[in-house]
């Protein structure tokens, strides 16, 4: 009898109107997008080999140490299509100074030139499975135990000897065959569009993410049509089920996820004390290396006290922002290129090697030390803001979904955070390749007189994608509430419905 339930609950859906137009337009959406997501990688992917080979040449042409802060290029993800999430919205491109500390506000972006993707930048493949096909799952559920009740097939189906728990696994096996098939068509369609193209190459592990991103879809279709069988479980009018699972959709889906940003905004506004405190000791910081320059300016035998000891060449002055908004404190970057030094000047190059010994070592542990005060400081006016919001939107299954999804694209905001910790690692494999080269105490660090440096064992920057356990893990706190959530409507959705008069 089971089987014979499961039958006519799948025909049942598959022969409805809403299906067949719901399948077309899901795949309709799914094709523009996909052509839409691969050409703004493919742009995004021309914008970032343009940026890197223009940053290699800029860095080959470098004559002195001091002028060598290169640029570091962060790839567009390939899974992005599915999930665009920050890949696309954060920076991509950041220069890499010994005197400064990188973190996530440092770095710029590319534009693609696309006004479409900049004016509807969130809608991707992911963006079309929580809201098309989740309105499906519902439309599947309202009159799944309310309709037959109020047509009577309901009496009539519990007159033969069927527990009502066989005939609620069949309704739900039923209706999830339906909604998987639509959404294992156009994940299908998408993937072999991208493969076919040529211009997004998949590695071995990103099919199981992708497989990953596959099995979060299922579970979160699940969960939205537990919701709508409990709706119809407790209703006793279709009308009124289909009401209440609209409803439901609405504030799940649309309203709930970006309200309650919004509140989260207005409500964990940063403490300004201790945007001052953290002002005040990066100032401080930055105030003893003046004075330990200055100090030393006067006691080096050198008339004046200017770090030009009369040199006549170039100087490059750069200066970085150490913080968003009110942290406004700033850091000096001094790079020079002396590239004729005049017999006259000769005499001042052994007290210009001296002063840059004596202070690029003070300026690169200041640097640390300001990193140290401004990384927590950015860390309360983004991070903690990002936590709270995240755990208040894990009240809403659209919301888990999107985030569980782009933990397994490595989309997320941790997966962009990835770059930004390589960049910092990058810094330091810097700093010790020029305490390598006695970068400090030699001529070249002001000078090229003498010749270019040599760049051959220059270290290169290298970036890789968080692994696939990285990103398991990271996308399984929402994935296993998802789970939970399944468990916990179905568990309500049988004790209801077994109690029920037919």
């Amino acid at each position: 009898m089971f089987w014979v339930l499961l039958r006519r609950e799948i025909l049942a859906h598959l022969i409805t109107f809403r299906f067949a137009i719901t399948v077309v337009v899901c795949l309709l959406l799914v094709a523009t997008t996909t052509f839409i997501r691969i050409d703004d990688y493919e742009q995004r992917l021309a914008n970032y080999n343009t940026a890197r080979d223009a940053h290699r040449d800029e860095l080959l042409s470098t004559r002195t140490y001091s002028f060598l802060k290169p640029n570091v290029e962060r790839p567009p993800n390939p899974l992005s299509i599915f999930n665009t999430g920050m890949d696309s919205r954060l920076g991509n491109t950041l220069r890499i100074y010994y005197t400064h500390v990188p973190v996530l506000w440092d770095a710029q972006s590319h534009n693609t030139g696309n006004f479409f993707l900049d004016f509807f930048y969130r809608i991707d493949l992911v963006f079309i499975f929580q809201f098309v096909l989740s309105l499906l799952a519902l439309l599947f559920a309202y009159d799944a135990i309310a309709g037959e009740r109020e047509n009577g097939t309901m009496r009539l189906t519990m007159s033969h000897p069927i527990r009502r728990g066989s005939i609620l696994a069949a309704k739900y096996i039923g209706a999830m065959t339906c909604l998987i098939l639509p959404l294992i068509i156009s994940f299908t369609t998408a993937l072999i569009w991208t493969v076919l193209t040529g211009s997004i190459i998949f590695s071995g592990n990103d099919f199981l993410r992708i497989a990953g991103i596959l099995l979060t879809s299922i579970i979160y279709l699940s969960v939205i049509y537990l919701i709508g069988l409990l709706i119809s479980a407790c209703a006793h009018r279709t009308a009124t089920a289909l009401i209440l699972s609209l409803f439901i959709w609405v504030v799940l889906v649309l309203i709930y996820p970006s309200l309650s940003v919004s509140v989260i905004d207005q409500l964990t506004k940063p403490q300004r004390s201790r945007i001052d405190s953290s002002y005040d000791a990066m100032r401080q910081i930055r105030l003893a290396v003046n004075e330990a320059e200055m100090e030393y300016l006067k006691n080096d035998g050198v008339e004046g006290e200017s770090e030009h000891f009369n040199l006549n060449g170039f100087r490059d002055s750069l200066h970085i922002g150490v913080g968003q908004k009110n942290i406004l404190m700033r850091i000096d970057f001094k790079a020079y290129d002396w590239q004729h030094i005049t017999p006259e000047s000769e005499k001042s190059v052994s007290h210009v090697v001296r002063y840059h010994q004596f202070l690029t070592p003070l300026r690169i542990d200041a640097a640390e030390k300001i990193g140290l005060v401004r990384l927590p400081a950015l860390e309360q006016l983004r991070f903690q803001r990002a936590r709270v919001a995240r755990n208040l939107l894990r009240l809403s299954p659209a919301a888990m979904y999107n985030l569980a999804t782009q933990a397994w694209a490595g989309t997320d905001l941790y997966g962009v955070v990835d770059f930004f910790e390589t960049a910092r690692q990058y810094r330091r494999t810097l700093i010790n390749y020029f305490y390598d080269k006695d970068a400090f105490s030699s001529r070249q660090w002001f000078a090229s007189d003498k010749g270019a440096i040599d760049l051959d064992d220059f270290p290169r920057f290298v970036y890789q994608r968080a692994d696939l356990s990285t990103n398991a893990s990271r996308a399984l706190p929402d994935l296993q509430l998802l789970l939970l959530l399944n468990v916990a409507l179905f568990l309500a959705t049988f004790a209801i419905f077994v109690r029920q008069e037919i």
